[in-house]
């Protein structure tokens, strides 16, 4: 699914560690209108219940998101059309560990100029390089 790909992409890109990018939640998105939202994110302690202040969220991200969300295929029990992951895998269940940074690779082997390195690529590194800025 190539809007979930993009969208996956694009939330690494603005910095979300793949932890966060996993667990993100639909309720976790505030929209405020059309071209502004925040996140609630997770915060980085690794306790479920504590949730670190609203970050706004880049225009990139905010068009991904509006792209994926109409083609999300959401199943029942594990999410719904307004509940669960953001990124879900085609049984309706989130995205694990594993099949997220295979998402990222085989974006990155598209791209003429990271083709040869896409195989090592971690989306810990694109989290933690210069990305998307929220203005």
């Amino acid at each position: 699914m190539p809007e979930r790909a993009r969208l996956a992409v694009y939330l690494t890109l603005a910095g979300l560690r793949p932890s966060q990018a996993i667990g993100l939640a639909l309720l976790q998105i505030q929209r405020h209108d059309q071209n502004a939202s925040t996140l609630r994110l997770p915060a980085k302690n690794n306790s479920a219940s504590a949730v670190a202040a609203p970050v706004p969220i880049p225009l990139p991200v905010v068009w991904a998101l509006d792209a994926y969300l109409p083609v999300r295929t959401w199943k029942s029990p594990h999410s719904s059309e307004t509940t669960g992951p953001v990124l879900l895998s085609r049984l309706g269940r989130g995205l694990d560990r594993v099949t997220y940074p295979r998402l990222i690779r085989a974006v990155a082997a598209t791209h003429p100029f990271l083709a040869e390195d896409a195989a090592a690529l971690s989306p810990d590194v694109i989290a933690r390089s210069p990305g998307l800025s929220t203005a």
